[in-house]
């Protein structure tokens, strides 16, 4: 006996969205997180103008904005030689914007969401292991309240993040070779000179990111090599005000602030799954896939993919068939709306880890006003990624 139609594995932005969509369409759903929410989350918490677009299409933009969200107009990335370019979201689509919410309040929100739309969410349910019988996925062992519980449903999901449960059970996860950085996150109150815009800051060898939250917040993130952060000298929080430090100008910000809370991190990022599809499963989110949080793609790639994938598996459910063959559009829809703009990303890691070549594209971008706005489309996810790809762009961003 089936416990649901489908169990939904983690509850940020991607199980919850996915969730929901799946009760709306009038399937039975049940949602596990090992989190009693609200929970902080170690998280860029910026919310790119693509995003926001798909919040207002499904409906909680305004909640979003009600719950304090920060309107950001634009990211300022700061060179390691001083230059700047400003990522001007609304120069370049007029009415657009992004927004700064802390996942406290964003994922309570989505969570609250899929409850109304009629998801069973089941919070502190841990879960261990998979449930397989012959050759597909038949549901997940979990611990809850301090019980352990097998719970079947014929589709699982996996929107468990970067280290899933779902993805390493099926022997899917794999850690890509570079870039191997990590991410520490905290929150700060009294930041100065920020105002509607959120900032990055390149560094040698590391950057620094700023993005105004609600209620006067701001996330402050130190990225580094793992290398760097596990042969550190001192403690997490010397290393990250010694980071913080280092960086004038976001020193000079942060002059007046105060740290509110501790320092949370993030492994090794990245990572990505062999497959996102197969017998009884999906992935999405960060347990599909995971990169470097600098181009800001996490949660609108999250949301996207729970949108993509929604369909697929409710007219699969409505088929009663399961298999990976029955499920692969959702993987072909992947590439077809991820791929371009994950060469993007790809790109852009590489600048960073290049201060010369960091240096000169930024003062380039500065100069070169359309070139700019075209990035900073590209980057929202409010222009094509090809943009960014075709020889013409890419030619006239690099020759002098």
């Amino acid at each position: 006996m089936a416990d649901a139609e489908a169990i939904v594995v983690g509850g940020g932005p991607a199980g919850s969205t996915i969730a929901a969509a799946l009760a709306e369409a009038g399937h039975r759903v049940i949602l596990l997180d090992k989190a009693a929410f609200p929970r902080h989350k170690a998280c860029s918490e910026y919310i790119n103008a693509g995003a926001v677009a798909l919040l207002d299409e499904m409906g909680v933009l305004a909640e979003a904005q009600a719950a304090g969200a920060h309107r950001v107009e634009a990211m300022v990335v700061h060179a390691p030689d001083g230059g700047r370019f400003a990522a001007n979201i609304a120069g370049g689509e007029p009415g657009r914007f992004a927004l700064g919410l802390s996942r406290y309040r964003f994922d309570h929100l989505l969570i609250e969401r899929a409850k109304t739309s009629g998801v069973e969410v089941i919070e502190r349910a841990h879960v261990r292991d998979l449930l397989q019988a012959y050759g597909a996925v038949t549901g997940v062992v979990a611990t809850i309240d301090g019980q352990r519980e097998e719970l079947r449903a014929p589709l699982v999901i996996g929107a468990d993040g970067r280290n899933s449960v779902v993805a390493r059970s099926l022997g899917l996860a794999k850690p890509i070779r570079w870039p191997k950085r990590t991410g520490l996150i905290a929150h700060y109150r009294g930041a100065s000179g920020l105002g509607p815009f959120g900032e990055l800051h390149v560094g040698d060898g590391f950057y620094a990111g700023l993005a105004p939250l609600e209620d006067g917040l701001t996330n402050v993130a130190i990225v580094a090599p793992n290398a760097t952060v596990a042969g550190r000298d001192g403690s997490i929080d010397d290393f990250f005000a010694t980071s913080l430090a280092a960086m004038s100008l976001v020193a000079e910000k942060l002059s007046g602030a105060e740290r509110v809370g501790s320092i949370r991190g993030v492994g090794s990022m990245a990572s990505r799954a062999g497959r996102t599809n197969g017998n009884g499963y999906l992935l999405i989110g960060d347990a599909a896939s995971f990169l470097d949080p600098f181009t800001g793609e996490g949660i609108y790639e999250a949301i996207r993919a729970a949108l993509l994938a929604a369909p697929v598996a409710s007219a699969a459910l409505r088929r009663g068939d399961l298999s990976a063959r029955s499920l692969a559009a959702y993987s072909r829809e992947r590439r077809r709306v991820f791929t371009a703009k994950r060469e993007v990303c790809w790109i852009v890691p590489g600048f960073i880890s290049l201060p010369p070549a960091m240096n000169y594209v930024t003062g380039r971008l500065a100069d070169r006003e359309e070139l700019g706005l075209t990035l900073s489309g590209v980057l929202g996810n409010i222009r094509p990624a090809t943009n960014a790809l075709s020889p013409g762009f890419l030619a006239r961003l690099l020759r002098p």
